[in-house]
This record gives C-alpha cells, sequence and structure tokens, in this order.
C-alpha cells in the first residue's frame, strides 16, 4: 500500500503537470502566476522562473497535500504519496531544464525532447507534457514530431557544432 501511494503521488504529478501546463499556461485568459513565468520562458528558451518562486509553490502544494492527506489518510501513505508527487516534480525542473541546457543522456531523452520543442516552436497547443507524453495522448493533444525545427535565435549549444546541428542530432532537429 506504501508503493500505491508512492506511484499514486507519481501519476498525479505528471496529470498536474501536464494540466498546469495546458490550462494556466496556454488555455487561461488573464493573467496568473504560472502563465506570466510560461510566457518568459517560451520568449527566451534559456529562462526558468526563479528558484524562490517554484519553492514558493512547492511548499503551497505540500502543505495543500500533507492537511488534506493526514484528514482522511494513515500518515505514513500520506509520506509515500508526498514524497512520490515531489520526487516527480524534482525529475521534472531537472528534466525541463536538461532539455534546454544540457546533452540528452540517452536516446529516449531525445524523443521527449522532440515532442518538448515541437510544443516551443511549432505548435503550442500540442505537447503540454515534458516528462511524459502519456497525457498528452489521453487527452488528445498529442503530436508525433518527425523532425523539430529550431529557430536559429534559440539553438542550444548541445545542439550545435560550428552552427549547424550536430550530427547525432540531424535525423531529430534542424535549425531555420
Amino acid at each position: 500500500m506504501i508503493f500505491l501511494s508512492f506511484a499514486l503521488g507519481v501519476l498525479l504529478w505528471t496529470l498536474i503537470e501536464y494540466l498546469l501546463h495546458r490550462f494556466l499556461g496556454h488555455v487561461h485568459k488573464g493573467r496568473n502566476f504560472f502563465k506570466a513565468e510560461h510566457i518568459q520562458h517560451h520568449a527566451k528558451f534559456e529562462y526558468f522562473a526563479p528558484a524562490n518562486k517554484k519553492a514558493i509553490s512547492a511548499l503551497i502544494g505540500f502543505l495543500f497535500f500533507l492537511l488534506i492527506g493526514i484528514v482522511f489518510i494513515p500518515i505514513f501513505f500520506v509520506i509515500a504519496f508526498l514524497v512520490g508527487f515531489f520526487a516527480m516534480y524534482a525529475l521534472y525542473e531537472t528534466t525541463h531544464f536538461r532539455f534546454h541546457a544540457k546533452n540528452p543522456i540517452a536516446y529516449p531523452f531525445v524523443i521527449l525532447r522532440k515532442h518538448h520543442f515541437y510544443h516551443h516552436f511549432h505548435n503550442p497547443k500540442t505537447n503540454f507534457g515534458v516528462t511524459s507524453r502519456f497525457w498528452d495522448r489521453v487527452f488528445g493533444t498529442f503530436k508525433k514530431p518527425e523532425k523539430v525545427r529550431i529557430p536559429q535565435k534559440m539553438a542550444m549549444t548541445w545542439l550545435l557544432e560550428e552552427n549547424h546541428i550536430k550530427e547525432i542530432y540531424s535525423l531529430d532537429f534542424y535549425i531555420a
């Protein structure tokens, strides 16, 4: 049951990630904290929200789930859920930063980058997931990119070699 609580926390994070990105980052008409930061990120691919804003948001989420959880569920299940949820949040933050700033470790990360960069550079109404493509498939926002166009001014240094796409990435990305 503890593992199930942990797994539920992991799964719920991926759903929250999708919903926040899609609805607060793109669909919501008007201003909100998430959208303001998200617009900055789309405009400047190397921009990420400051750590203190992320920490405050994470603390609010932690307290919300903790208070709701302990009313209805034994504390050790709540803790397992919170560990899964916030471990996945930490993985999301690390993964998202790496997508923009570092070389991929293995090919599955190239596939997820293509998914994410298609959202950034082709169609912001698709591919909202960063750590998973699952919810995009569930909610019909999935688009499988064959080769992703990266604007010259937003080309990441890990992708380039003498202002051209590194050969290892040439089947997945191109500069326009």
